[in-house]
């Protein structure tokens, strides 16, 4: 065993020490999680899957475009620069104040949210009885800090703010698309009918780049919907190929009426850093294509220890590769 291999597993078991005791709550989290399915020791350090993947993104990976992805006005406005040919909900008014929304912003069907985090979601689809309730639920999310107590870090860096969107109409009848790109492959997407009843289906890539129908379910619906995919998918997918190419792994969401595609929003932790029925066993599609040597952690220096550390994990998830081939 040669100095660099000493050298290398000395770091890496600094590191993962350093997880394990300053993400002592989320690390316990990930071993409950994990545990009925033996998938342990838990290597955030070295991380296999996409469990462990999560938490390492939380602990080491601080990509400044994480911040603009996970700002909803920051988000559209970068999407913007891209040139791509999609549509997004128009934005009608951003503040930090529902007091000051514009008179004829309310006579427009709209949904108010919370631009820096999630679940902060009001809609207003007829003209609102009382506006002042209104106003003062869309002022409690200025409140909310996200990302907090899942140590969710890209929130930290984004200011809070509202944003009132336009609904689409049709809003009744909505289907979602998330697509989970890894650089520029979507490797799955979800397809989630809001209903009612809500219902939905995962597709996964296949080897030949085509699509099927998985026999796992999603977490919003444990009846698999065979329906026909909407017509705008490749839209969908071929879109998200081109937000995804930015980073190692995102989840890029859209909305449809069937007809039309709109952009929804970017994710850089799903579900919070979960990917359940799937995270936690190594020939998973997120475990998979997740490379993390295109992460902006290995991909740029780093100070201090970390990127002593980046340069062995590199070397680690080079053998790793190499091994798999």
């Amino acid at each position: 065993m040669n100095r660099q291999t000493l050298s290398d597993m000395a770091i890496l078991s600094f590191a993962s020490v350093w997880v394990a005791y300053t993400a002592r709550r989320e690390y316990f989290r990930l071993f409950l999680f994990q545990l009925p399915y033996l998938a342990f020791p838990i290597r955030v350090a070295v991380p296999r899957l996409a469990n462990e993947k999560y938490l390492w993104r939380k602990m080491f990976d601080h990509n400044p475009l994480f911040i603009t992805a996970s700002d909803k006005i920051a988000a559209k406005e970068w999407v913007e620069t891209l040139g791509l040919d999609i549509k997004m909900p128009k934005t009608l008014w951003v503040g930090t104040d529902a007091g000051e929304i514009p008179a004829h912003v309310w006579k427009e069907k709209m949904y108010l949210k919370g631009a820096h985090g999630f679940r902060m979601n009001i809609p207003v689809l007829d003209a609102p009885d009382d506006v002042a309730e209104i106003t003062e639920r869309a002022n409690a999310f200025l409140t909310v800090e996200h990302g907090k107590r899942r140590r969710e870090w890209a929130y930290k860096g984004v200011p809070r703010r509202l944003i009132a969107e336009r609904a689409i109409q049709g809003h009744s009848g909505l289907i979602e698309i998330k697509c989970f790109t890894y650089g520029p492959v979507v490797e799955q997407f979800l397809v989630l009918r809001r209903g009612p009843p809500e219902t939905g289906a995962r597709w996964e890539r296949m080897e030949d780049g085509g699509f099927e129908l998985s026999k796992r379910a999603t977490t919003t619906s444990s009846e698999i919907d065979t329906s026909p995919l909407p017509d705008v998918t490749a839209e969908a997918i071929e879109t998200a190929s081109q937000i995804g190419a930015h980073f190692d792994h995102v989840r890029v969401d859209f909305l449809t009426d069937g007809k039309i595609l709109y952009l929804g929003e970017i994710t850089v932790y799903h579900d919070a850093g979960r990917a359940y029925r799937q995270g936690h066993y190594e020939s998973a599609p997120a475990n998979r294509s997740w490379d993390l040597r295109r992460s902006w952690f290995l991909t740029h220096p780093q100070a201090g220890w970390k990127q002593r550390y980046a340069e062995a994990l590199n070397r680690a998830l080079d053998k790793r590769a190499a091994r798999q081939r």
